[in-house]
């Protein structure tokens, strides 16, 4: 193998494939990345077994060839070099060299042989959506997404095909996060469900960009691609639970109020609150809402913002981490708060419509 390829060009694939690459491996291989040059490009595969990307950049290619790199230390190399460089890679046996003006590196390769690229594709129907919009609703159902649940199935992000939706849901029993875009399929299914698991959600979540996406459902994988990459992700095997019983129908109360106003508010509240006790008890007046908090040394916070609410009043405590991300997920200037009572959950969404939707229970103090 003998190759040459533009750091510039180089250096932001190695940046995509770099966090794919396992750190601490089970196997040796999987923190390595398989490099293949052939006919005017270079690609690359990174993988985890649970995710697998790949990607490919423009190269001069003398000599066709592939095997298995260290991935930390070539992105790491390639990052030190100096922008607008030209690097010459080569293999000589199980050795790789890597030269650029003065600079040699001489590095350790595995044979392509070695390393386990994902299976066969099993999709059952794909389709096409914007990767904006995917990327941001990805992101919005990450924020109530579990970690480290004993209940694996909630540490991850459940994808629910319907019509020409797709849905991305998350919850960690306490929230639950939905937001729906348009998706373009001409296969006539039932819904499609399936669970991504946490690290391919944050991977695609810093790996799309503008343009459009096309999405691969099978039967244990996922396959996103366009015209540079292909990402591929084993779903969670399991049965995600009905979230829709968990929407509340029919709250009879309704507030609305300034995004930045809460949020600046919540901030202040959060200077007195603790980790061990993160509650915020918000009362709801005609037209003003407070925002209560106390620590463990009896401190206290307060701060009241407007509001227009026509309900009784109401006192209801949650976590103001919970509260803070509400803010996070909307991006209208107002949002709308449902309400029943102190004791059930209570629903944000846009003045208008329902798309995102976050739900957050209530605590008890």
């Amino acid at each position: 193998m003998k190759i040459r390829v533009e750091r510039d060009t180089l250096l932001p694939m190695l940046a995509s494939m770099v966090s794919v690459a396992d750190r601490r491996p089970i196997q040796p291989i999987l923190s390595h990345l398989l490099v293949k040059a052939e006919g005017e490009s270079l690609s690359c595969v990174a993988t985890d077994l649970e995710v697998q990307l790949y990607s490919h950049v423009a190269a001069q290619v003398e000599q066709a060839g592939a095997c298995a790199i260290p991935a930390r230390k070539l992105y790491d190399i390639c990052r030190s070099l100096a922008e607008g460089s030209q690097i010459d890679i080569s293999r000589d046996k199980e050795r790789i060299a890597l030269r650029c003006g003065s600079a040699r590196f001489h590095l350790q390769s595995l044979p392509a042989e070695q390393f386990p690229e994902s299976g066969a594709d099993d999709s059952l129907f794909s389709g096409h959506c914007s990767g904006t919009a995917l990327r941001e609703a990805l992101s919005v159902a990450a924020t109530a997404m579990a970690q480290n649940d004993a209940r694996f199935f909630l540490n991850g992000v459940l994808l629910e095909v319907a019509e020409q939706e797709l849905r991305c849901i998350a919850t960690d029993g306490h929230r639950l996060a939905r937001m729906t875009l348009p998706f373009a399929h001409a296969e006539e299914l039932p819904t499609y469900q399936g669970i991504m698991p946490r690290k391919a959600v944050l991977e695609l979540s810093r790996l799309l960009g503008e343009e459009d996406v096309e999405l691969r459902f099978g039967h244990n994988a996922i396959v996103l691609a366009n015209d540079t990459l292909q990402f591929r992700c084993k779903l969670i095997d399991a049965r995600y639970p009905d979230y829709r019983r968990v929407i509340p129908l029919g709250h009879p109360e309704r507030a609305q109020l300034d995004r930045q106003s809460l949020k600046q508010a919540l901030t202040q509240i959060n200077v007195l609150s603790s980790d061990k006790n993160p509650a915020c008890v918000l009362n709801f007046r005609t037209e003003t809402l407070g925002l209560r908090s106390r620590n463990e040394e009896q401190e206290e916070a307060e701060v009241e913002i407007p509001v227009q609410y026509s309900g009784a009043g109401l006192e209801i405590a949650f976590n103001s981490h919970y509260l803070a991300d509400s803010t996070q997920i909307f991006t209208d200037p107002e949002i709308a708060v449902q309400l029943k009572d102190n004791s059930s959950s209570v629903l944000f969404t846009p003045l208008e419509g329902d798309n995102p939707l976050y739900i957050v229970m209530p605590i008890r103090l």
